[in-house]
């Protein structure tokens, strides 16, 4: 519970460490990002739902994770997998 706890704040920091560096001219943003949005969504359940939620409530948030999860593709697994858990439950199955 305390170690998902830690993995759950430093990934919210991370994020947001991300989400500022892709207004950058430096490179890296999205990795972060991504990277960020996996060990939280691997971490919290809690998080994974919200995300799910949120998808499905607004449009372009979810193609936004799309954009996402083509930019990152196959290249690196762990992360194209926990974006995919974050579908909307009506389009796991099939993308937009």
């Amino acid at each position: 519970m305390m170690l998902n706890l830690t993995i759950a704040t430093f990934s919210t920091v991370t994020l947001l460490f991300g989400l500022l560096s892709m207004l950058t001219p430096f490179p890296g943003g999205t990795l972060i990002v991504a990277l960020s949005l996996t060990a939280l969504i691997c971490s919290s359940p809690r998080a994974r739902k919200a995300l799910q939620y949120l998808r499905a409530r607004i449009n372009w948030f979810n193609k936004t994770f799309y954009w996402l999860e083509n930019k990152i593709g196959d290249r690196i697994k762990v992360i194209s997998i926990a974006l995919r858990q974050t579908r909307p439950e009506s389009e796991v199955d099939s993308p937009v």
